[in-house]
């Protein structure tokens, strides 16, 4: 339904090979997630990146990077929870350690809806009143460390989300391994609510 895109609310792309003679000596692989009142604004941008992101080469992947990040720096005041999860290892291996995390990660997030039948299936209404919410899942590797100076690297506040946003806004064209966003519910009219951000994303902690 969308370009490179692979389930419901996903933009994955894969950057280029590693070259032999990389001057890093580590590499970065982290999970951030961001949860946030429901706005049709971020939902209808998140889709148009989908849809317009030149995901064929270096600049295009990194663009998508900054501009999913500046969507969510403009949504700050919505947030409301949020988690990070940071691996930093050797890159002799040629990143494939990191994009073996950011494959499980990956599968984890799509997960939580089971398949799009099950989804399809759900009562989709929503009492008045009651809030609703997005969960945004950004997976990022890349060349170095990420946040060195944070031995456990955790999100506990809105000021943590932006430290973790502004290190990933760092990384370079030629720094950036691989990028996959997805996000929850994907469509307008699909719902996801306070108690449903509980039972299936226990790991958000509250900003």
């Amino acid at each position: 339904r969308r370009r490179a895109a692979a389930g419901r609310g996903r933009v994955a792309l894969a950057a280029w090979p590693w070259e032999d003679d990389d001057p890093y000596s580590k590499c970065t692989a982290v999970k951030l997630q961001v949860g946030m009142t429901f706005s049709k604004t971020m939902l209808d941008s998140l889709n148009r990146l989908a849809e317009s992101a030149d995901t064929s080469s270096e600049e295009g992947l990194h663009q998508l990077l900054l501009d999913v990040i500046l969507a969510l720096r403009r949504s700050e005041s919505s947030w409301r929870y949020g988690n990070v999860e940071r691996l930093i290892m050797d890159s002799e291996d040629n990143g494939r350690e990191a994009g073996a995390a950011l494959q499980r990660w990956g599968v984890e997030a799509q997960s939580k809806w089971g398949d799009g039948e099950a989804w399809e299936k759900m009562d989709k209404t929503n009492p008045s009143g009651t809030t609703e919410f997005l969960i945004v899942t950004m997976l990022v590797s890349c060349y170095g460390p990420l946040c060195p100076k944070d031995e456990q690297l955790k999100v506990r506040s809105v000021g943590d989300v932006k430290k973790v946003l502004d290190a990933m806004a760092g990384v370079q064209v030629d720094e950036l391994m691989q990028l996959d966003v997805q996000w929850i519910p994907e469509e307008d009219g699909d719902t996801l609510s306070g108690m449903e951000v509980t039972v299936k994303f226990p790991e958000l902690a509250v900003l």
